[in-house]
């Protein structure tokens, strides 16, 4: 069987380098090793693979997603990175594949870059945040895109922002990715099923990160209609195995994929994330 890691970060230093000198904070993702496309890093990256048995990485920026005003410079980020993303999977294509990044707000330009992706770069679809500047990636603003990705028969890999839960005495940055990423995961399920996705596009492939958050504790009347949905999970729950257990639960195994935060996720720790997927 081959073991596919779906939820693997790589930041192209072209694209970080350009989205810091335009203002863009990117000191979440900048130095974290090896995460970077320099050609030592993705050696690192493959012999990590290697030792932990992962046959192939699906790469994905997020969450540095293009920020930058005024908006139409995030068409060139996004150009940029995807590029970028391209050139490192070309050096593995056997090992590595990429979901491409997109300038939204922007729907036209996007759907240029979507165009890009897809049929000149060879992406295997997009990696998109559940919300940006407050608002649903879901909302019908973007039903243009989300017609183009059905058309395509893209993978969708919703992965979070960052954004934070609110107010709390904690050191703020660790509420965005401890509690915040799992509010912003539990919010694009319901966002999903309330916007009828998977009937109305259903040959989109979406995979929602971090297990999809704490939607396998809601209600048993949504816990239905994400049963009988198209939405995938991957397996990235910090090593939770109650969270991956509910999940299993309510949609199967055939439903959750490997997710590891590479490389956030790496040395024992990754080689732990895959034995629990295995398990």
């Amino acid at each position: 069987m081959t073991v596919t890691d779906w939820h693997a970060h790589l930041w192209p230093r072209a694209y970080c380098d350009f989205l810091a000198s335009r203002g863009q904070d990117c000191s979440h993702q900048q130095g974290v090793v090896p995460g970077d496309d320099s050609a030592a890093m993705l050696r690192r990256r493959l012999q990590q693979m290697d030792d932990c048995g992962i046959d192939r990485q699906v790469l994905n920026a997020a969450a540095l997603y293009p920020g930058l005003a005024p908006p139409r410079q995030n068409a060139r980020a996004a150009r940029l990175a995807n590029e970028a993303m391209a050139e490192a999977v070309g050096t593995s294509p056997d090992r590595f594949a990429f979901l491409g990044v997109l300038p939204l707000p922007l729907v036209a330009e996007s759907l240029r870059e979507l165009d890009h992706l897809m049929n000149h770069l060879g992406a295997r679809g997009v990696v998109l945040p559940p919300a940006l500047h407050g608002t649903s990636t879901l909302r019908p603003h973007y039903d243009p895109l989300y017609a183009a990705l059905d058309d395509a028969r893209a993978v969708l890999l919703y992965h979070p922002a960052g954004t934070r839960a609110g107010a709390s005495l904690c050191d703020p940055d660790a509420v965005a990715w401890s509690v915040g990423a799992i509010a912003e995961q539990t919010t694009v399920v319901l966002d999903w099923l309330a916007a009828d996705m998977s009937h109305r596009f259903p040959r989109i492939r979406p995979i929602v990160s971090r297990a999809g958050g704490a939607c396998f504790l809601l209600d048993p009347d949504t816990l239905r209609d994400v049963a009988t949905s198209t939405l995938c999970f991957d397996s990235h729950t910090q090593g939770n195995t109650a969270a991956l257990g509910l999940a299993e639960r309510h949609v199967g195994r055939h439903r959750i994929l490997l997710g590891t935060d590479y490389p956030f996720i790496r040395d024992a720790r990754l080689a732990e994330a895959v034995r629990l997927f295995r398990h």
